[in-house]
């Protein structure tokens, strides 16, 4: 019996060396992950692509007026559209770049924009449903959104990528934070995640929710994690500037969360499945990350109807130039066409 013990023992032993040897030096991976994402806040400027496609979309069987279900004429053309985009940004100019390629129906949409601070500028793509004037083909709309705003009678919108990407950071720590690391976070290795090969990736790092953990992790998401968010929103005036939303309406939101908890967790258990939420993020040797990818594979069952709502994307997004000199992908337009008048022109109200 002392021999077995012994060398169970020393096989234990053994497995704890050849695990310490494997992960030597790699930080643990939830860790790993909640410092990569705070060290973004340190860019001051980088590039990006992006991919978003749409792997499969069901909704509930709706029927138009002439008797045409017009669910499945609309989830007919999202299925495996796909969406690319470019990315350049920089922080001390408060300047983005970006050009949208949507691929829908076997048809590609190209649409360029700068984002400076109040102001947007767009590029609209040829369409014959547009029906855009002469005036508009192949030049910039110009959107001031304050003036906008002043002509509304709203707060004024603004373009601070730089706020919306913090907001995004430290609402993502928050929801990491409250799940725990042998459950929901592993490190995989660069080949198994499917990170390109010109990516150097000290550290591969991935989250997970499925099946298996969803339902224990359904309580923490109701009394925990979703009053935290909404405290953190509420605490922070860009925040909610970036939402368009009052400090008043965040915390009646917080109230009304907070007013029968017993019915959100059974409605999560029994009328939501998640087949897989997953994040996968590659750390470089700056700590930083390189690349992150993810999949959203949910169902939602109405019980009462008996529809059901099926949903799965995924998502990756490729880092480069990481506080380097930004090479913008346009000039500012000198010649942009002011919405207003692109909006007299086409006899339309003056709202978004």
């Amino acid at each position: 019996m002392k021999m077995v013990q012994r060398m169970a023992y020393v096989a234990l032993i053994a497995v704890l060396l050849v695990i310490a040897g494997c992960s030597s030096g790699d930080a643990p991976p939830k860790q790993a992950f909640q410092d990569a994402m705070k060290n973004m806040e340190k860019l001051d400027s980088y590039s990006a692509k992006m991919s978003l496609g749409i792997d499969n979309l069901e909704l509930p069987a709706s029927t138009g007026q002439n008797g045409i279900d017009m669910t499945s004429v609309i989830t007919g053309m999202m299925k495996g559209a796909k969406l690319d985009i470019k990315m350049v940004y920089a922080k001390e100019s408060k300047r983005t770049d970006m050009e949208l390629n949507l691929q829908l129906s076997g048809a590609t949409i190209t649409i360029p924009m700068i984002m400076t601070g109040e102001k947007l500028f767009m590029k609209l793509p040829a369409l014959p449903m547009l029906q855009l004037p002469e005036s508009a083909a192949n030049k910039f709309v110009e959107l001031d959104l304050k003036e906008l705003a002043q002509q509304q009678g709203t707060a004024a919108t603004t373009l601070d990528a730089a706020a919306q990407q913090q907001l995004v950071r430290e609402l993502g720590a928050v929801v990491l934070k409250h799940f725990d690391e042998k459950t929901y976070f592993s490190s995989v290795k660069a080949k198994d995640a499917g990170v390109p090969e010109d990516v150097k990736a000290e550290q591969v790092v991935r989250f997970k929710l499925d099946e298996s953990n969803y339902k224990s992790s359904v309580e923490t998401i109701v009394n925990e994690m979703v009053p935290e968010l909404l405290t953190v929103i509420a605490s922070n005036e860009s925040y909610l500037q970036a939402l368009q939303k009052s400090k008043e309406d965040v915390e009646k939101m917080k109230t009304d969360w907070e007013a029968d908890k017993t019915a959100k967790i059974d409605y999560l258990n029994q009328n939501v499945k998640v087949n897989e939420l997953s994040v996968t993020g590659a750390i470089n040797e700056d700590k930083m990350l390189a690349y992150q990818a993810g999949k959203v594979n949910v169902e939602l069952t109405d019980k009462d109807t008996g529809g059901t709502t099926k949903v799965n994307v995924h998502y990756d997004m490729t880092y480069s130039d990481l506080n380097g000199n930004p090479k913008f992908l346009y000039e500012v337009p000198t010649d942009a066409v002011k919405f207003e008048d692109l909006m007299k022109q086409m006899q339309l109200p003056l709202g978004l």
